[in-house]
């Protein structure tokens, strides 16, 4: 059978139209490495079946005591396309501590959810994270969870003093020595190797401890201190230069900093044979030039492209030390994105990688926004008229969200991220980009350049060629959410080593009870879904292991790891960029108005902190999680409390004597305990069942109080020799103590239940209202999460303005139906009062 047609139209196929199409290449009787290598590829990112998250926000600055409105896009990471394949999308807000300080979990229609975050009035000011994912989302790597940093200014006078240089980037310096606090200065062959012999080009980027990039000028200097190459750099941070590296050559660069310093960096030995591979764009092509230098070149090279998923390659090319092997890539056979250049050698393994980016014409639709006047007086009426079309100029249908905020919030970030930018561009790279929106305001030389510099510059693993090439599955270490779900390992008190078959026993208490048993997979972990909450449910884990013995830890999953890198401190408000000061007067100005419009609010601003607050105290709440099968009765000793109990040396001894019927005797840790006309009592810790050698080695100061069973108040624990409950301060839902790690075999965690957006104020004024009260949009004046238009592409939105003037912008964001970035911007002046 002549199988080379069959090949060929499934590869132009894959080429014109198929994303992710290469899941579904057959596996042909005379399949080339490199037609295996691309149905593999395929066969991987179908499996992987990424996702991903992007937050559209009403504004690109804040203030402490106002509200992050936001509106969220879930897609699918090949095409795009909303109604991916999570139901539920967690949003959090971290501190510059880098600290969950908001988190909401939404409930995804088609791809689509709305909230709202207040950024607390006693939280301190600086540079914030908001991140959003799906958990589906965290199986390709916590990298890649949609992460964007906030400059969050003080304007409620509940904020802390804004002190400069206080941030967790200048915190995380305090004690380190100067080597540690030195910028980053890294560089970075195109291909991934520096040959000898062979001409390379190589790129650096300069950074400071938080990652915001830093200027850099120096030499590259040989073994014999020779100047073999200089460079400057050009866009944050980042340039090239050429080298041609020497047999037995190591290469060192003398890099100048800001302050007039100068440091030494370290640049890749250069390998004595190997492959190069180099990329030239033009208007229509990339050129790709790959050599060899060595002995003999393991068969003909061959090229492989992608970009997400949509494949390309071309004929093999045979390489010799005299001509290197040349390939012409029409842009035009890819979707616009990050394009991933791959040389393999004749028997198929992967020798160098490339990153490059694809724009065909502009990066996503144009939006067209209209008022239906130029100026407006205070509490106007104002129409917004929305259109969306294509290059030419036809009209599209597009799910769209809409703010407008003061225009001179923008010039404070002019170079934010918009969703053609983190869709296209950092959303399939690792860590922090800068300035994403700067790659895509213009296109020019200037900006192609710098673009092309940050691709050879930062990081990319949506897979990694070894396990695509060795037929591994991606990992899946969580399932796709459709419903509230609650998940985490099991791992051993010592070591955290995971404990697999552990035994895990779900209490739901509130709002409804509910008792599930589960094992841990091979890996400890643990998954409950569907859980049914309204609003919060208070849940206890308990955990044994296979053999008995709950001496393990549970630990629920808190979201993706923080990080660790530092985050930059923000200036001074005299030091500030122009336009900050007016900006937080403002906001002062409009929570002051707002709180005489809702007094009810000032009490979420009362400090607590020095107020007495005299109460009667339960011990043990009879709801409380900790209480087995609800069980109450049993006689109580409060530790919590008692001077005594806090100074004893052990549990058990200090109970001798003082509860009726109860006998201990031995010293720890041989002990044992009887109850009078009873036998041998079951001891429960914090509601799971524990052996007596286990109490014995709990820390008195650790308990809150202890409860004895005796007879029949004992009959519901099974058994006829009573039971001795132990309540740990730790496992209270209400503590508020020291952290002193989790307490063994049981966790009590609480789990918020999706989160219902507010609506975003907008007053309707009309001519009888004649005093009407101080409105509060004085940055934003409008807000709409979700914006359909019709099947002509078009929209219309109705507000009123506030009471401030001044001009304010609308920015419009969205996708179409087929995942192509929807966005445009329109201004309008109003006059105020």
């Amino acid at each position: 059978m002549d199988v080379s047609p069959l090949r060929k139209r499934v590869a132009a196929a894959v080429v014109a139209a198929g994303f992710g199409l290469m899941a579904f290449v057959p596996r042909l009787a005379e399949e080339s490495p490199i037609a295996r290598i691309a149905r593999q590829l395929g066969e991987y990112y179908a499996a992987a079946r990424g996702e991903k998250a992007y937050l559209h926000l009403d504004r690109p600055v804040y203030a402490t005591g106002e509200t992050i409105w936001f509106s969220a896009y879930v897609v699918d990471a090949s095409r795009h396309q909303l109604d991916s394949l999570s139901q539920v999308l967690h949003v959090d807000l971290l501190s510059p501590q880098r600290k969950v300080v908001a988190r909401r979990t939404l409930r995804l229609q088609g791809g689509r959810a709305s909230g709202d975050l207040y950024i607390a009035d006693s939280l301190a000011a600086g540079t914030y994270v908001l991140r959003a994912y799906t958990n589906w989302m965290r199986n390709a790597g916590e990298d890649f969870v949609y992460s964007r940093r906030l400059s969050v200014w003080p304007a409620s006078p509940l904020s802390p003093p804004d002190v400069p240089g206080t941030s967790a980037a200048a915190a995380a310096g305090k004690g380190k020595s100067a080597a540690v606090r030195r910028p980053d200065v890294q560089f970075f062959p195109e291909g991934g190797y520096l040959v000898e012999g062979l001409p390379a080009v190589v790129a650096f980027k300069g950074t400071d401890a938080t990652g915001r990039s830093i200027s850099v000028k120096g030499q590259v200097l040989n073994a014999k201190d020779a100047v073999v190459a200089s460079f400057s750099s050009r866009h944050a941070g980042m340039g090239r230069f050429a080298l041609v590296p020497g047999a037995g050559q190591r290469y060192r660069a003398r890099v100048t900093l800001p302050d007039g310093s100068t440091a030494e960096y370290p640049l890749a030995a250069p390998q004595a044979s190997g492959y190069s591979l180099h990329v030239v764009e033009t208007a229509d092509n990339f050129l790709v030039e790959a050599r060899y230098r060595g002995t003999t070149a393991a068969g003909p090279v061959q090229l492989l492209t992608q970009v997400r998923g949509v494949a390309a390659y071309p004929g093999p090319r045979t390489l010799t030390d005299d001509a290197p092997a040349v390939w012409r890539m029409p842009k035009k056979n890819y979707p616009n994105g990050i394009i991933h250049f791959t040389l393999f050698d004749g028997t198929g393994a992967p020798q160098c990688e490339r990153l490059a980016f694809v724009q065909n014409g502009p990066a996503g639709l144009k939006v067209t926004v209209t008022s239906d006047q130029a100026s407006y007086g205070a509490h106007a009426p104002v129409q917004l008229s929305l259109k969306v079309t294509d290059a030419a100029g036809q009209p599209v249908a597009a799910n769209l969200s809409v703010g407008v905020s003061d225009a001179g919030l923008s010039a404070l970030d002019p170079n934010a991220e918009t969703i053609a930018s983190n869709l296209l561009l950092t959303s399939d790279l690792v860590g922090y980009v800068e300035n994403p929106g700067y790659y895509f305001r213009e296109q020019t030389p200037a900006t192609a350049q710098a673009l092309d510099d940050l691709l050879l510059t930062q990081g990319w693993r949506r897979f990694v060629w070894k396990e695509v090439l060795a037929g591994q599955a991606p990992p899946v270490r969580f399932n796709p959410e459709q419903d509230l779900s609650l998940v985490g390992q099991v791992v051993s008190a010592q070591g955290n080593r995971p404990i697999p078959n552990s035994q895990l026993t779900f209490l739901q208490t509130r709002p409804s009870k509910n008792i599930v048993t589960a094992t841990t997979d091979a890996q400890g972990r643990f998954s409950f879904a569907g859980i049914p909450v309204r609003d919060t449910a208070i849940i206890t884990l308990q955990a044994r292991r296979a053999q008995g013995g709950s001496n393990v830890i549970i630990r629920p999953d808190d979201g993706p790891p923080p990080g660790n890198q530092p985050l930059p401190a923000l200036p001074s408000l005299s030091a500030a960029p122009a336009g900050v000061a007016a900006f937080v007067r403002r906001s002062r100005q409009a929570q002051a108005a707002d709180l005489e419009l809702h007094p009810e609010k000032a009490i979420r601003n009362i400090n607590l902190d020095n107020v007495a607050v005299t109460a009667k105290r339960e011990t043990v709440p009879r709801d409380d999680p900790r209480r087995l099968y609800g069980a109450t009765g049993g006689t109580v000793i409060d530790f919590a409390n008692n001077p005594a109990a806090q100074s004893s040396q052990n549990i058990l001894q200090f109970l001798q004597g003082r509860v009726a019927g109860l006998t201990v005797t031995g010293n720890p840790p041989n002990m044992t305990a009887q109850i009078r006309g009873g036998g041998t009592p079951l001891f429960i810790l914090d509601g799971q069942r524990v052996d007596i050698d286990f109490i014995s080695s709990i820390v008195p100061t650790d308990v809150e109080s202890v409860e004895v069973f005796k007879g029949t108040e004992a009959a519901i624990f099974g058994g006829s020799g009573g039971a001795i409950a132990i309540y740990t301060k730790r496992a209270n839902p209400n503590y508020k103590g020291p952290d002193t790690g989790p307490a063994p075999g049981i966790a009590t965690v609480k789990l918020p239940g999706f989160y219902q957006a507010r609506e975003f104020y907008q007053p309707r004024y009309n001519a009888l209202l004649t005093n009407p009260p101080a409105d509060p949009r004085t940055s934003t004046l409008y807000w709409n999460p979700s914006v359909r238009t019709n099947a002509a592409g078009q929209a219309e939105l109705h507000f009123f303005t506030a009471d401030g003037s001044g001009t304010f912008q609308a920015v419009v964001e969205g996708l179409t139906k087929q995942g192509v970035p929807v966005q445009g911007t329109g201004t309008m002046s109003v006059r105020g009062k």
